[in-house]
C-alpha cells in the first residue's frame, strides 16, 4: 500500500484549520486555548457543558451546541443569538481535532504521560496543541511572535489568573523541553538500529531535524530579551539552546553517514584500530623529536618546555572535550548521552582521558584520536564540545576521513569526501587546510612533499601560523619564508586588532619569523626583522599611555607588552644561532643599539664562560675595537684571560690547551695595540685597575640575573596568540597583508646543515605553540 497523499498534501479542512491557526492574534491564542464552560442555565442551575463553538454573532464562547438552540442572547454582552446553524463556528482548538492536526485524547490519558513532570491544565495542554501543530507545519514563527509579542510585553497582563499564567514564558519554555525530550527519545530508538534499517527512517530524521531547528528558533527567541546573564531562568534557556544545538548538528551529520551506510563500504587504509593509534603516536614522537628546545635558564640547562603537538591534538584540544560537565554542572539538561553508541558509557570518561599535559592524544588504548569506528567519531565530535565550534568540528571530522583513506585509490574515496564537504558547506580552501593539516602531521616524506604542493593554492592572509612553525622543524625553511611571506604574516607591518589598529605579532610568531630567516641564511633580514618588532611594541606602549587612547581600549582586553623581554629574547635567538653556525663575524658587524649591544655582551660572555676554547669571547673583544672602544675592550680581554688561565689549568686535551694559548696571544698584541692608542692618564688609569665596565659586573652575576630576566620572559602576554587561529579547525580570524622586502645574502655565509648544529638551545619561549627544532637550511 502506497503512502497516504495526505501526508504530502493537505486536504481542505487542513488549509482552512492551519489558515486559521495562522490568522489568529498571538494575544488571542490564550484564549482560544482557554476551556470554556457554557453559561446557560437549566432548572435554574448552569448547564456546565464544555464550548466547542463560538457564536458568530458576538464570537463568546459562551453556549454549547444545544443551548444555542434554545437561547435568544448571549449570556455575556447579551447579543441576539441567530437561530440558524451558520451562526456557530468551530473554535480553533476543536476545528484543530476535527482536521486531524491535534490527536484527540482523554484527559486521564494526558495526566498519565505527564506524571513525571510538571502537572499540564486542560488549557495549558490546548495552548501547547497550536505550538505543535505549528511546529509540524513549518509555522514555527507563529510560536516566536507569541514569545515576542505576549511573553515579552510587559503590557500583557488580565485579571484572570489561568489567562495571566498562559501568559508568562515559562509556558513556552517547559514546552521546548518538553518537545526536545520527545524528539531525542525517538532519535535513541533510531540510533539503535542497524545500517540498513536506519536507512528506511532518513525521512523521519530529516523530519526530526526540522523539528529541533524549530526548537532552536523558539528558545533563542526566549533568550534575547533577558539582559542579567545570571538569571536562573535565562541560564536554563541556554543550556536547552546548546543541548537542542547538538542533538540538531549530530543529527544532520548522523542523517549523512546514514545515507552512506557509515562508510561500510569503503574500508580504512588500517587494518585495525590498533594500527591506526600506532600510526598516530609515531607521529607524536616524530613531531617531539624534531622540535626545538626553548629558552634555556642558563648554559647547558634549558626551562620547562611545552610539549610538541600535532595539528590535530591542537583542534581537539581547543574543543574542549570532556570538560563542560566537569566545569559546568547541570549543562546537559537533555541527557545527550542517550544519543552515543551503546558501547560509550562503558569506555573511560573522555575528561579522564588526557595525559598529565592535559593534552587530548595519549599513548594507552584510551587516546581519543583515532576514535573506535566512525559512529564514535561522530559522537565525540558532534555531542561533546560548545556547539560555537561546529564549522571546527566539521573540519576536524574532514581531517579523520583525510587520514582513514588518503593512501587509498583516490577514485574509492574522492567522491565521499566530495558528497560531505557539498553537503555541509565546506568551501575548498577549507577543505584543503584540513587535508594541509593532515599532511603536515604526517612523519611521511611523501606527505611532506604533497603538502608543499598544495601550499601555493592554500597560502591565505588567515593562514594557521603553525604551518611556518612546522615546515621549519621538517627542514623546509625556504617554504616556511614562502609561506610567511606570501600570506602577509611575516610581521614586519603587524597585525589588525579588533579596533582596526596594526599591533605587533605575537613573540611566538616573532620568533618563527627570526628562525626562518636566519635558517634561509638571511642574518640581516633577521636583523632588521627583531628591530621592527621591537620598535613596533615600543610605539604601541607609548600609544596606550595616553589617557585618551586609554580610552579607546577598553573596548577589548590588551594585556601589556614589554620590549626588553621580547628583544631579549629574539637578540638570544640571533646570537645563538650565529654562535653554532659560526657566523660571528657577521653578527658582530651588524649596527647593534645600546639595549641590543647588552645582550649580545650577555650570550657571547656566557658562551666564552662555559668553553673557554671557543671563539665567542674573541669576537666580543673584536666588536669593541671595530668600534673604538678600547677601554671595553680590555676589560673584556683582561676576564678572558682569567677564564682561560683556569681552563688551561684543569684541560686535558693538549690540542684546546694550545689553541687557547695562541688565540690569548694574538688578542694581546690587539688589545695592547689598541690600548696604547689611549690617552696618557686613560691608559695608565686602566693599566692600574681604576677603570671598570659596570656592564661586566652586571654580566658576570649569572644566577641572578638569569632568574630575573627568564622569570620577565615567561610571563609574555600569550592571549593574542588565541585570536589568530584561521582554520575552521581553529576557527578563523583575519589579519592584513604585509608587503615583501628582500635583503642582501652577501655578506653572510653559507649555513652549514643541521646536522652539524648538535645540542641547539636557542632562547626562546613559545606560548600555545609546539616547539621548534631548526629545520635544513638554504644556501643563499
Amino acid at each position: 500500500m502506497g503512502p497516504n497523499l495526505k501526508d504530502f498534501f493537505p486536504v481542505k479542512s487542513d488549509l482552512e484549520a492551519l489558515e486559521h491557526l495562522v490568522s489568529v492574534e498571538p494575544r488571542d491564542l490564550c484564549v482560544e486555548a482557554k476551556v470554556e464552560y457554557c453559561r446557560a442555565t437549566r432548572d435554574l442551575r448552569s448547564c456546565g457543558r464544555t464550548v466547542q463553538h463560538l457564536l458568530v454573532s458576538c464570537g463568546h464562547a459562551c453556549l454549547c451546541a444545544e443551548c444555542s438552540q434554545r437561547c435568544d442572547v448571549c449570556p455575556i454582552c447579551r447579543t441576539p443569538v441567530t437561530k440558524p446553524e451558520s451562526a456557530l463556528r468551530l473554535r480553533l482548538y476543536d476545528e484543530l481535532v476535527e482536521a486531524g492536526l491535534v490527536p484527540q485524547a482523554r484527559d486521564e490519558d494526558y495526566r498519565e504521560r505527564e506524571k513525571d513532570g510538571q502537572f499540564l491544565t486542560l488549557d495549558v495542554r490546548r495552548l501547547c496543541s497550536f505550538f505543535d501543530v505549528a511546529l509540524d507545519n513549518n509555522l514555527v514563527s507563529l510560536v516566536c511572535h507569541y514569545v515576542s509579542e505576549v511573553c515579552m510585553d510587559e503590557g500583557a497582563v488580565s485579571s484572570d489568573a489561568l489567562i495571566s499564567m498562559l501568559l508568562d514564558g515559562d509556558v513556552v519554555k517547559d514546552w521546548c523541553k518538553r518537545t526536545a525530550l520527545n524528539i531525542i527519545s525517538s532519535l535513541r530508538d533510531i540510533y539503535t538500529l542497524g545500517p540498513k534499517q536506519m536507512q528506511n527512517k532518513v525521512d523521519f530524521m530529516f523530519k526530526s531535524l526540522r523539528k529541533l531547528e524549530g526548537v532552536e528558533h523558539v528558545l533563542e527567541a526566549l533568550e534575547s530579551p533577558i539582559i542579567d546573564p545570571s538569571t536562573p531562568s535565562l541560564v536554563e534557556v541556554r543550556n536547552m539552546l546548546e543541548g537542542v544545538r547538538k542533538a540538531s548538528q549530530h543529527l544532520e551529520v548522523m542523517a549523512w553517514f546514514t545515507r552512506h551506510r557509515f562508510l561500510d563500504s569503503l574500508s580504512s587504509r588500517f587494518a585495525n584500530i590498533g594500527l591506526w593509534r600506532t600510526a598516530v603516536r609515531d607521529r607524536k614522537s616524530a613531531a617531539v623529536q624534531r622540535s626545538w628546545s626553548e629558552y634555556p635558564r642558563s648554559i647547558g640547562q634549558t626551562g620547562p618546555t611545552s610539549p610538541a603537538t600535532l595539528f590535530i591534538e591542537d583542534a581537539i584540544g581547543n574543543l574542549g572535550i570532556g570538560r563542560d560537565e566537569e566545569e559546568e554542572g547541570g549543562r546537559d539538561v537533555l541527557d545527550l548521552g542517550r544519543l552515543k553508541q551503546s558501547s560509550l558509557p562503558s569506555s573511560p570518561p573522555l575528561r579522564h582521558r588526557r595525559d598529565s599535559g592535559g593534552h587530548p592524544l595519549t599513548s594507552g588504548p584510551s587516546m581519543i584520536y583515532p576514535p573506535d569506528n566512525v559512529r564514535a567519531a561522530v559522537d565525540l565530535l558532534f555531542l561533546e564540545g560548545s556547539s560555537d565550534l561546529i564549522l571546527a568540528k566539521k573540519a576536524i571530522f574532514l581531517y579523520y576521513l583525510f587520514d582513514r583513506h588518503w593512501t587509498l585509490s583516490d577514485t574509492s574515496w574522492r567522491s565521499i569526501v566530495d558528497d560531505y564537504v557539498g553537503t555541509f558547506g565546506i568551501t575548498r580552501p577549507f577543505m584543503l587546510e584540513s587535508l594541509l593539516f593532515y599532511l603536515l602531521d604526517d612523519n611521511s616524506d611523501l606527505a611532506l612533499e604533497e603538502a608543499s604542493r598544495l601550499l601555493p593554492e592554500i597560502v591565505n592572509p588567515n593562514i594557521h601560523p603553525k604551518v611556518s612553525h612546522v615546515l621549519l622543524e621538517r627542514g623546509k625553511a625556504d617554504i616556511a619564508l614562502s609561506v610567511l611571506r606570501s600570506s602577509g604574516r611575516d610581521g614586519r607591518f603587524g597585525v589588525v586588532n579588533k579596533s582596526e589598529q596594526p599591533v605587533a605579532v605575537p613573540l611566538s610568531e616573532a620568533i618563527t619569523a627570526v628562525r626562518v630567516r636566519l635558517q634561509c641564511g638571511l642574518l640581516s633580514e633577521g636583523y632588521l626583522y627583531q628591530r621592527a618588532h621591537c620598535s613596533r611594541i615600543k610605539s604601541e606602549e607609548a600609544r596606550r599611555r595616553t589617557s585618551k587612547t586609554r580610552k579607546q581600549d577598553n573596548s577589548e582586553t590588551y594585556e601589556s607588552r614589554n620590549w626588553s623581554q621580547e628583544m631579549e629574547v629574539l637578540v638570544g635567538e640571533i646570537c645563538w644561532f650565529t654562535i653554532r653556525k659560526s657566523l660571528l663575524k657577521e653578527m658582530i658587524e651588524l649596527p647593534w643599539l645600546g639595549d641590543e649591544e647588552k645582550m649580545v655582551k650577555k650570550y657571547l660572555l656566557d658562551q666564552a664562560v662555559q668553553d673557554p676554547s671557543s671563539t665567542a669571547g674573541n669576537f666580543l673583544v673584536v666588536f669593541y675595537v671595530q668600534r673604538c672602544r678600547y677601554i671595553e675592550a680590555y676589560l673584556v680581554h683582561r676576564r678572558l684571560c682569567d677564564l682561560e688561565q683556569q681552563f688551561m689549568a684543569r684541560c686535558p686535551d693538549e690540542e684546546k690547551v694550545i689553541r687557547s694559548q695562541n688565540a690569548c696571544a694574538h688578542r694581546t698584541r690587539i688589545v695592547e695595540a689598541c690600548v696604547d692608542l689611549l690617552p696618557p692618564v686613560q691608559r695608565q688609569q686602566l693599566r692600574s685597575g681604576f677603570l671598570s665596565d659596570p656592564s661586566l659586573t652586571e654580566v658576570e652575576n649569572m644566577a641572578s640575573f638569569e632568574k630575573m630576566e627568564v622569570e620577565r620572559v615567561e610571563s609574555a602576554p600569550t592571549s593574542m596568540v588565541n585570536n589568530l587561529l584561521p582554520s575552521p579547525l581553529f576557527q578563523v580570524s583575519q589579519t592584513k597583508h604585509l608587503a615583501r622586502t628582500s635583503f642582501s645574502r652577501q655578506d653572510v655565509k653559507a649555513v652549514p646543515s643541521t646536522s652539524d648544529w648538535g645540542e641547539y638551545l636557542p632562547p626562546s619561549i613559545l606560548h600555545g605553540r609546539g616547539v621548534i627544532r631548526p629545520a635544513a637550511s638554504v644556501t643563499p
